[in-house]
């Protein structure tokens, strides 16, 4: 069957997801993040190397930001994926690289403090999804146990498949906990916040060439979800509509060339 060049990066994520044994929420939820980011509509096969590098940036952001390379793998994977199915002629998987720690001559890595804007929806769930992972390492650590009890731990499958769970819960605790740590929750009732496009607010947009109007959320882009309209603030339309109040007209750069948004509503 020939592959399809035609296939958006939405449909190429449900392929690799429906490909994939077990149900590895961790690597789904990273691979919706990326989806946000670059446009669930973006045609996969005209996907820039220089597009990828700009998400492993903000994914790495000043390169202190823990587990960026974890987190980098799971998008690693699936470009790896697209490639060998022939979706995509590129390499693109090998442009997805954490960026190294800034430094300075005898004074080491520079740490910056920074703060996540977080909707009250996103907080939550958050919080929420956090507690859960921490409720499952008991478990993952008796399965750890049991499968270690075999002797033969060479090709112990099962051990191997438990610690390979246990690290990517870990990871994920990590990476929740450093973004809650960091995290400021926008108040929703601020009045000037209806004004002019922020983090949570819902934009009605309609494309000036086509005249198809959607409706998105800005969010961070640790709350994006494509498949719920949500986008992230760092993905190319999210950064283009901050900042921009109801009836502005924003450009937004594609692989396949400039489109034009006029912001219907905001709220």
């Amino acid at each position: 069957m020939e592959p399809n060049r035609h296939a958006t990066l939405l449909q190429t994520v449900g392929e690799y997801v429906s490909q994939k044994k077990g149900d590895n929420k961790d690597e789904t939820h990273e691979l919706q993040r990326f989806v946000s980011w670059c446009g669930p509509n973006r045609i996969i096969a005209d996907i820039s190397p220089s597009v990828i590098g700009d998400y492993a940036d903000s994914v790495a952001g000043t390169g202190t930001r823990p587990q960026a390379a974890a987190r980098l793998q799971e998008v690693r994977k699936f470009l790896t994926f697209a490639f060998k199915k022939g979706i995509i002629e590129v390499r693109l998987a090998q442009h997805v690289r954490a960026r190294k720690p800034k430094t300075r001559s005898g004074q080491g890595v520079v740490q910056e403090e920074t703060q996540t804007q977080l909707t009250a929806e996103g907080h939550e769930q958050l919080v929420n999804e956090l507690r859960d992972l921490k409720s499952r390492l008991p478990q993952l650590s008796d399965a750890i146990q049991k499968a270690a009890a075999d002797k033969d731990v060479r090709e112990n499958a099962p051990l191997e498949a438990a610690r390979e769970d246990q690290g990517r819960v870990v990871s994920r605790i990590r990476d929740i906990e450093f973004i809650l740590n960091s995290a400021v929750v926008i108040d929703a009732n601020d009045p000037s916040r209806s004004l002019t496009v922020k983090l949570g607010t819902v934009v009605d947009v309609q494309e000036m060439a086509s005249g198809r109007r959607a409706t998105y959320t800005v969010v961070s882009a640790s709350e994006a979800s494509p498949l719920d309209r949500k986008i992230s603030d760092v993905s190319p339309i999210g950064k283009a509509l901050l900042g921009r109040a109801a009836g502005h007209e924003v450009g937004v750069e594609t692989p396949r060339g400039a489109a034009r948004y006029r912001i219907i509503t905001i709220s």
